[in-house]
């Protein structure tokens, strides 16, 4: 027999889907226990970009229609909000307001066809009184309403998935870094680097494998033979502006350009009242958060920062703003694409699950992207 401690199903990654995915499994104990854990080579959950976001709850109207971002972002829409009330975490549901002007209606026509086509609920054009009674200080006299869209607290929610998690009986072990994978019989032992203190086998053997490791997703990949895809890693810095939480009401987005930059820098008002301003999008070489390695990258775009809210509201000053914070994207589109890429969810080889290129709308995707991973999985072990 092969060495290692033996588990039906180990989660590479705790962050926001892998959170979800433990929480799940872990509401399906009843029906049949299974041994699970969840591994991550940092010291606790979601310490990357599930935590280092903006909170937004997308809709699904900026996903190309007939992608898997459409189709999970328009049903974890709809379960995020089921799931925080369950949890009692809070959140806002004031809808999104995406600033139309002369020069952009063609896009956001656009995006009301694909909200119309991925099923996105109450979508509609608003002018003059009503687009200031909604945000009194945006820039423009008509936008495209989204009422479905909301936020929330990221890192809150995280905690509390993991805590439901673990008391379910899904285990869970930090600074651990899988280097090495080997199919065995009885399914994949997986070498696991840890950290010093660590008491923990060097071999976990588990029956199914799903990858949910972000940045580092397309490292796992290539572990068991899977390296055609590539994760470009990209900053996406936010600013905050805490002194005037009146200028915006829920979220202001621009017309979205429908290439590597996403759906552009917009404005959110956060749960705490700030309004944050991001995120920019900056292609570095560096997977993992090392402010020393970022000090001449971040930090430095506050005119930037400045010239795109000023362009959407009204009564914002420079001197308003405050370095807030950065995330790392997993990209799977380099500088400069025109390509807007999907998330990838393949098994290879069997019973080794990928989820890779899991960026926004990751966030909000995440309920239906695990709720996927539970139908494959009670396929494969049940």
């Amino acid at each position: 027999m092969v060495e290692g401690e033996y588990y039906d199903v180990a989660i590479i990654g705790s962050g926001i889907v892998g959170l979800f995915i433990s929480y799940m499994l872990g509401r399906m104990q009843g029906e049949r226990r299974l041994k699970i854990i969840c591994m991550d080579k940092e010291h606790s959950v979601a310490q990357h970009a599930s935590s280092r976001n903006s909170g937004v709850i997308h809709s699904g109207i900026h996903a190309k229609p007939g992608t898997l971002k459409a189709r999970f972002c328009v049903k974890g829409n709809r379960m995020m909000y089921s799931i925080l009330d369950a949890l009692n975490i809070p959140y806002r549901r004031n809808g999104m307001l995406i600033l139309c002007t002369d020069d952009n209606m063609s896009a956001l026509e656009e995006l009301q066809r694909r909200g119309y086509a991925n099923g996105v609920d109450r979508i509609r054009f608003v002018y003059g009184d009503e687009v200031r009674s909604i945000e009194r200080y945006a820039r423009t006299d008509a936008g495209l309403l989204v009422e479905s869209a909301g936020v929330t607290d990221p890192s809150r929610l995280a905690y509390a998935l993991y805590e439901h998690s673990s008391r379910s009986g899904i285990e869970f072990t930090f600074n651990s870094t899988v280097v090495g994978v080997d199919k065995v019989l009885n399914g994949y032992r997986m070498v696991v680097k840890g950290s010093e203190y660590s008491k923990r086998s060097k071999s976990i053997i588990a029956r199914l494998v799903v990858n949910s490791a972000g940045t580092h997703a397309d490292d796992i990949a290539s572990l068991v033979g899977l390296k055609r895809y590539r994760i470009y890693p990209c900053i996406g810095e936010y600013y905050l502006v805490r002194r005037k939480p009146y200028l915006v009401n829920s979220l202001i987005y621009p017309a979205p350009t429908f290439d590597y930059r996403g759906i552009g820098i917009h404005l959110t008002k956060r749960l705490d009242g700030t309004i944050a301003i991001g995120p920019n999008a900056i292609y570095v070489d560096e997977k993992d958060y090392d402010d020393n390695k970022f000090k001449g990258v971040v930090n430095k775009s506050i005119d930037e920062f400045y010239s795109r809210a000023s362009e959407m509201i009204h009564g914002i000053s420079k001197d308003d703003l405050e370095y807030g914070y950065y995330g790392i994207r997993a990209r799977l589109a380099g500088y400069g694409s025109k390509e807007e890429p999907d998330f990838v969810v393949e098994e290879y080889p069997d019973n080794f699950i990928h989820l890779i290129g899991i960026e926004s709308p990751g966030f909000t995707a995440s309920p239906a992207i695990a709720d996927h991973i539970i139908g494959m999985i009670r396929d494969r072990l049940y």
